[in-house]
């Protein structure tokens, strides 16, 4: 968890095929489960008492964190607590997201699909996520190719 996203954002989760799971959009609930295309179980991310998330691999192993910042987004931290980058609000609705020396790495915008499309720092296209029956979210690489998905 908490890999670069082809050096282009700072991730939380990585499923199969390379895709990352940029949590800060993602709504978690108490806990909220990820899975790959196949529907095979990929970790967590439960809700912790600093306004973010503790982050779980498949083993159960803590893999990271994430707590509320003062620009209302959210800093990002490995499983021995070094920081590792954050998020802050952006004007379209979505994240700006910065590696762990302040450098601009991409950000997300809400989709008419009730998720979030994603792009790295020179506006590409990446992905996205969208709102699924079972009260979580698809998640898409740039191709429109199914990835994995998050529930409750």
């Amino acid at each position: 968890m908490h890999k670069s996203f082809a050096g282009r954002a700072v991730c939380t989760l990585l499923l199969a095929a390379g895709l990352c799971l940029v949590l800060p959009d993602a709504p978690v609930q108490a806990e909220t489960g990820y899975y790959d295309a196949q529907g095979r179980y990929q970790g967590k991310a439960r809700a912790n008492s600093r306004g973010g998330s503790d982050f779980y691999d498949s083993q159960g192993r803590r893999q990271g964190s994430s707590r509320e910042n003062a620009t209302g987004g959210s800093s990002y931290y490995d499983a021995q607590g070094r920081y590792q980058g954050r998020t802050r609000p952006n004007a379209q609705g979505g994240s700006s997201y910065y590696d762990k020396s302040g450098r601009y790495q991409g950000r997300s915008k809400p989709n008419a699909r009730g998720g979030y499309d994603y792009y790295d720092k020179s506006g590409r296209f990446q992905g996205s996520s969208r709102a699924n029956s079972r009260g979580g979210l698809d998640f898409y690489d740039a191709s429109g190719r199914r990835q994995g998905s998050s529930r409750p």
